[in-house]
């Protein structure tokens, strides 16, 4: 049986994102979003994630593709790495990495380090916080994709559940497009989300 061959694309966009529990896959054409699929973590990501990636594309090539590179899951973000790194090779295609804490803003966006602590995208800075460290008090409205894990330990801050704005990602790869990936994601061991090669 012969395969159908790769339909040719424009500039075909794909997304990756799955350093959280809520991770997302996205198709667009250049930086304007085509579609989408909101995924959920756990033990069935990397089979969930690679069913809705093949959903997406329907036998189009990507021209582009971007994961986001932590901080977050350890697990989570090798699982979407994997796959981008995959089809990198396969379709020939440049990868470019982005600080996961981009895809839930506007900022400041706060996730749980499950260190006692908090990954944290605050202005153009992103950190590794404790609870009680200063820069915390006196924000105004908080996003995080698990907002109860945030309350528990800023019981006064009004925090917002958000899930990954695949628009606002689209456009963020589009314009990282050329910088490449670095390998391996730094965010994956250290929550800084320095420029990338």
């Amino acid at each position: 049986m012969q395969e159908e061959p790769l339909q040719l694309s424009p500039m075909f966009t794909l997304i990756i994102e799955t350093s959280t529990e809520k991770g997302l896959a996205a198709l667009g054409k250049r930086d304007k979003l085509l579609s989408y699929k909101h995924l959920e973590g756990g033990k069935e990501l990397s089979r969930v994630l690679a069913l809705a990636v093949d959903r997406l594309l329907e036998g189009r090539k990507p021209a582009l593709i971007g994961v986001g590179q932590g901080p977050g899951s350890y697990t989570g973000t090798r699982v979407g790495t994997a796959l981008a790194i995959g089809l990198k090779m396969g379709f020939q295609v440049p990868l470019v990495g982005f600080c996961s804490l981009e895809a839930f803003g506007p900022r400041p966006v706060l996730i749980d380090a499950k260190k006692g602590g908090f990954y944290a995208l605050l202005g153009d800075e992103t950190a590794l916080l404790a609870p009680q460290d200063p820069s915390l008090s006196n924000l105004p409205r908080i996003g995080s994709p698990h907002p109860e894990l945030i309350r528990k330990r800023l019981p006064e801050t009004l925090c917002e559940e958000r899930f990954p704005d695949p628009e606002r990602l689209m456009r963020l790869v589009w314009d990282l497009r050329g910088q490449g990936l670095q390998l391996p994601p730094k965010n994956v061991q250290n929550p800084a989300c320095t420029p990338l090669i």
